[in-house]
């Protein structure tokens, strides 16, 4: 058959994708089938859907057809096309990295926030865990005055970060390094911020497919309570930061109690704090070193 002999119509095209999506389960068929449509003819939303009566090619329709059936199984949609959304940025994702979400945008904010507080040119900024380089990368190109580490334990995900931050043209502004915590560091910084793992390994088991069997683990586990990280990030914190510096950790919903407890037991951890996410739970936990 010709590559480009045209076979179905866009709209036919989602419609067949919709059901089998929805008889597959997944959470919102219509929209997932329309993301996948719009990576293969390189269009918007808006245009996919003026052109809903055009035809397809047969490469286009194929390569459709494979995405769907990838979805079907509860493959993430960032991970099939290959990139996802994060602080009205582009970022390159795969398996070695978690998917950002949008919540996360709130750790940035919480950074730029104390930023003008910090009388340092540049701030040294340390991120533990950089996966797919969302967080240091938004820093970095928000902020001029920064000077950034960022570390993490997978070469493929500290790989997948490399890109984004040449992608976004900051790449001359973050030092990566492969390693675990602060392995391999040297001097203090000014703000120690991380999207450490928080999943307890309770919670895992009923995280849904689409996280559980495809993203990577080590970036979700946080042990028993999902705090094993949060604790030596803490630990780190006391030889890492300067005084007067300041740690930004994600953390889970039911956890900040517990971490707070943790902060204020060091005797050297003050100003601590927690920011909820828009959906109101608490999201975002900060301490200043002393």
């Amino acid at each position: 058959m010709n590559d480009d002999a045209p076979l179905m119509t866009i709209q036919g095209c989602l419609e067949e994708a919709v059901k089998v999506l929805r008889e597959a389960g997944t959470v919102s068929p219509r929209l997932d089938a329309e993301v996948l449509l719009c990576h293969i003819l390189h269009v918007d939303r808006a245009q996919l859907l003026v052109r809903v009566h055009s035809l397809l090619t047969d490469r286009q329709l194929r390569c459709f057809r494979q995405w769907v059936a990838r979805r079907e199984f509860h493959e993430p949609v960032a991970y099939i096309v290959g990139e996802k959304e994060f602080w009205s940025l582009s970022f390159y994702v795969d398996r070695h990295v978690l998917i950002p979400r949008p919540e996360t945008e709130i750790l940035v904010e919480e950074v730029l926030r104390i930023l003008p507080g910090i009388d340092r040119r540049p701030v040294r900024i340390l991120e533990i865990g950089v996966g797919s380089g969302a967080i240091s990368v938004a820093l970095a190109t928000t902020k001029e005055n920064v000077q950034m580490v960022a570390t993490d334990i997978s070469a493929g995900a500290v790989a997948v970060a490399q890109r984004n931050a040449a992608k976004a043209d900051v790449a001359e502004k973050i030092r990566f390094v492969v390693g675990s915590l602060f392995a391999d560091l040297s001097g203090v910084f000014d703000v120690i911020v991380s999207n450490p793992p928080y999943i307890s390994d309770e919670e895992f088991l009923g995280l849904p497919d689409d996280v559980r069997k495809f993203e990577p683990s080590e970036a979700l586990l946080g042990g028993a309570e999902g705090i094993s990280l949060h604790r030596e990030i803490i630990a780190g914190g006391l030889r890492y930061l300067a005084a007067g510096g300041y740690l930004v950790m994600e953390i889970g919903a039911t956890q900040r109690q517990r971490l707070e407890d943790l902060l204020g037991e060091t005797g050297s951890y003050t100003n601590i704090s927690c920011r909820r996410d828009y959906a109101g739970c608490d999201r975002v936990i900060l301490a200043r070193r002393l």
